[in-house]
């Protein structure tokens, strides 16, 4: 009879021990190594040296004209490629997987469905970041104008793209609405900014990789019949690019706001403005939504636990967005 309530003890002891033990591997070691994972990369400057010359007065006077130049060295880092490779991998399975999703859904509600869940991930890394330091970081234009703007500009290209896939083939959609860096290059050599070597080879090997990709994919009897109607293809291919569109305004905004706040924070206010802009979107085009778990037309839907369902939202936030959207940031 006295064994029994030490046995408990040191069961209790034990429980205690390893519930203790797993959340300071949980707090020490789990979340600083996801956290590591996507901090500010290494810089990409190698060398800088200050050099100093004189250049001697034409009117033979004494004193000397004296210039410094500094030379500064760059090379991007190894694990910059990696990053862009993974995120381009990652972006090119969305068409697919909201595809799977199947025709009974319309583009708005997977759009919806796709930026709530990733903001969920989100919040759950981003708790940490939530304090007045790192929102004060922010100016009042850039909080209230700019990451709105830019979160607009992210709701529309991603809907965008999801209604293109139904007015056109994946092909185009997702040639069409990958043409964000030769917009960006072309505007840049438009305004007279000076176009690098690599900016432009970079960007044509991007395009041609969209290109053999895209190319890769069979065509379907729905790829068929959408080519059928030529003049809501062209509609569809014309939204595609006003996807691409979107996608430099968005990108030129974010380069600017990721640096002054933690990645997951804004991340999580990147994904859970859009969802907002596309709820309100949903309201005034009369879009047929409810505040439930249905399947269909349900706000919540995407958490039932049917395989098109949860699993497949969780892979879009978890690898497409996750993976995809913020290693693109990542790297910027």
């Amino acid at each position: 009879e006295n064994h029994v309530p030490l046995s408990a003890n040191i069961l209790r002891r034990s429980a205690n021990m390893v519930a203790n033990t797993v959340a300071h591997v949980a707090k020490d070691e789990i979340y600083p190594l996801i956290n590591h994972a996507f901090a500010p990369l290494p810089t990409d400057v190698e060398h800088i040296e200050l050099r100093v010359s004189t250049i001697p007065d034409r009117d033979h006077k004494p004193e000397q004209e004296v210039h410094l130049d500094v030379i500064v060295d760059r090379n991007v880092p190894l694990i910059g490629y990696f990053i862009l490779v993974s995120g381009l991998v990652a972006l090119a399975s969305v068409g697919a997987a909201l595809d799977l999703q199947g025709e009974g859904v319309s583009s708005l509600m997977k759009s919806f469905w796709r930026f709530g869940s990733t903001a969920v991930v989100f919040l759950v890394l981003a708790v940490k970041a939530f304090n007045r330091h790192e929102f004060s970081r922010f100016s009042t234009i850039e909080l209230f104008v700019w990451m709105p703007f830019a979160a607009a500009n992210y709701a529309f290209l991603c809907t965008a793209f999801v209604i293109a896939l139904e007015m056109t083939s994946l092909v185009n959609a997702f040639i069409l609405s990958n043409m964000a860096s030769l917009i960006i290059i072309g505007s840049k050599f438009a305004m007279g900014s000076p176009v690098l070597f690599f900016e432009g080879l970079g960007a044509l090997i991007g395009f041609i990789g969209a290109l053999i990709c895209a190319s890769a994919s069979p065509i379907t009897e729905d790829d068929n019949e959408v080519a059928n109607s030529e003049h809501l293809q062209m509609m569809g291919n014309i939204l595609a690019f006003l996807a691409s569109v979107s996608t430099a305004l968005y990108l030129t905004v974010a380069k600017k706001l990721r640096s002054k706040v933690d990645l997951f924070l804004f991340m999580f206010l990147l994904f859970s403005i859009s969802s907002v802009f596309t709820l309100i979107f949903m309201t005034y085009s009369g879009e047929e939504f409810e505040f439930s778990f249905d399947p269909t037309i349900g706000l919540f839907g995407w958490i039932n636990s049917k395989w098109d369902r949860l699993p497949l939202e969780l892979f879009m936030a978890i690898i497409c967005n996750g993976v995809g959207t913020t290693g693109y940031i990542a790297i910027m």
